[in-house]
This record gives structure tokens, sequence and C-alpha cells, in this order.
């Protein structure tokens, strides 16, 4: 029991941390709020309140991955080499390509809502 205590416990301080320290992670959490609130104040159906926590979790799930992916190149190496720098590139990648479905997600489920 004291070890799955310890393993939240060391989940939460790497929450934490990447809260603290990653600027992207802090810009995703305000709009991830603002959306929360566009979605209270426009009362969306269960299904779409789904889809907005499924798609906010993961980007800012993404975004973590990103930020450990990136401390693990540099640790590994501290020089330049052409395949750590693609190993950023591509984690960034998947961090724009979530955000970018997250747009779209948002924007299908609001549209109806701002418009209409």
């Amino acid at each position: 029991m004291k070890q799955l205590i310890n393993s939240f416990f060391h989940a939460i301080k790497g929450i934490l941390a990447s809260f603290r320290e990653q600027r992207n992670l802090k810009v995703q959490s305000i709009i991830a709020l603002i959306t929360i609130g566009a979605g209270f104040y426009f009362s969306i159906t269960a299904i779409e309140w789904v889809l907005i926590l499924m798609t906010i979790g993961l980007v800012i799930g993404l975004e973590m991955m990103n930020t450990a992916v990136e401390d693990l190149v540099d640790l590994v190496t501290s020089e330049w080499k052409p395949l750590a720098g693609r190993v950023k590139d591509v984690a960034a990648g998947a961090v724009l390509f979530a955000s970018i479905v997250a747009v779209i997600v948002g924007i299908i489920i609001f549209r109806k809502y701002c418009f209409s």
C-alpha cells in the first residue's frame, strides 16, 4: 500500500513540476479553463463534455510527455545531434497535432452555440 501511495506522490510531484516549469502548459491550461467555462455557460451536452475533457486531457498529457522527452534527450546528450533534435521535434509535433485537433473539436462543438 505504501508503494501505491508513493507512486501517486511522485506522479503528483511530476504534474506540479510540469505546471511550474512549462510556459506552454500554463497557456494550454488557461485555454482549457476558458473552454470549460464556455461549456458551463452554454450548457453543453454530456457527450460534448466527454469530447472536450478527453481533448483537454490529450493535449495536456502530450505536453507533459513532450517535456519528459525533452528532459530525457537533454540528460542523454548536451551537444547538438541531428537525431536528438528530431526526437524533440517529433514530440513537439505530437503536441501541435493534438492542439490543432482540439481546436477543431472546439469549433465543431461550440459553433452551434455561438453562431445560431
